[in-house]
């Protein structure tokens, strides 16, 4: 019955919908199980509303339903805390988290990464377009909002930031990317610290925001699989992420989630954030 409404209702009204972001919040389906019939948990981290995140990736979550041939659900978080203890609990088939995240994941050998999205990640400290602040010295001593303390973003961006100003801005908190830059938008907050990816999102979006500093580069959202996945499994899964770019369909659904495509990646990669996990 439940797997009926998650598939049937999901965005049929909003008090429906308000059910299974609770369900999908504050439970877990256990998967785990590889039979050809199993239902895959696909975890996502909480960057963004429950509404917003399910309703972004339901075209990723249906192109891959397709591709292995088998049902997905979905599933995030309340909080980064919370996402963090059941990825360290192995309760997620597959995940997508941030890259900093990765190597806790990898280190409870409950998880290897198999893809990141191809553009890199950074910091970017945005300003609204009529702004005159126009560079990151300009911000010295003003509001700064941020996402979570413990988002990378805000880790890689208040680092670049705090170089750039002789007075140390003054950083307020927000739950999401997005509410961050809203409140640049609401003149809550002079600048905003949120991530390259939200950031091209907003600008496809035509929202009067511009970047006057960004960060270095580091490895941007992965893909991780459960170590307990059947390998021929978790090579098509790989496969069907790398191979979205090389199809219509594939780049159709990659536009909807507002990313440039997936590519290859390893462990190896992300050891030079180990010293952002302190």
């Amino acid at each position: 019955m439940f797997n009926k409404i998650i598939k049937h209702n999901i965005f049929s009204n909003n008090g429906i919908l308000f059910l299974i972001v609770f369900l999908f919040t504050h439970t877990h389906v256990y998967a785990l199980q590889y039979d050809e019939k199993s239902t895959l948990i696909f975890g996502l981290l909480p960057s963004e509303s429950a509404v917003t995140k399910f309703k972004r990736y339901a075209p990723l979550r249906d192109y891959l339903s397709k591709k292995l041939n088998r049902k997905i659900h979905l599933e995030t978080a309340r909080d980064f805390p919370e996402f963090l203890r059941r990825t360290k609990k192995g309760l997620y088939d597959f995940l997508e988290t941030a890259p900093h995240f990765v190597i806790p994941a990898i280190d409870s050998k409950k998880y290897s990464v198999i893809t990141t999205i191809i553009q890199p990640l950074s910091a970017q400290i945005v300003v609204l377009n009529e702004s005159k602040y126009l560079n990151l010295a300009s911000l010295s001593g003003l509001t700064v909002a941020t996402p979570s303390p413990k988002a990378i973003i805000t880790k890689i961006g208040k680092s670049k930031l705090n170089k750039s100003v002789s007075i140390t801005p003054s950083y307020k908190t927000y739950k999401t990317h997005n509410a961050a830059y809203e409140s640049v938008l609401g003149h809550q907050s002079d600048a905003a610290i949120i991530s390259v990816n939200v950031f091209n999102k907003a600008i496809n979006q035509k929202i009067p925001l511009r970047s006057i500093g960004e960060s270095k580069a580091i490895p941007n959202m992965s893909i991780l699989v459960s170590t307990r996945m059947p390998l021929s499994l978790k090579d098509k899964l790989q496969t069907s992420l790398i191979n979205m770019l090389k199809t219509s369909e594939g780049k159709q659904v990659l536009s909807q989630i507002s990313y440039p495509g997936y590519r290859k990646t390893n462990a190896k990669e992300f050891n030079p954030l180990r010293r952002y996990l302190k």
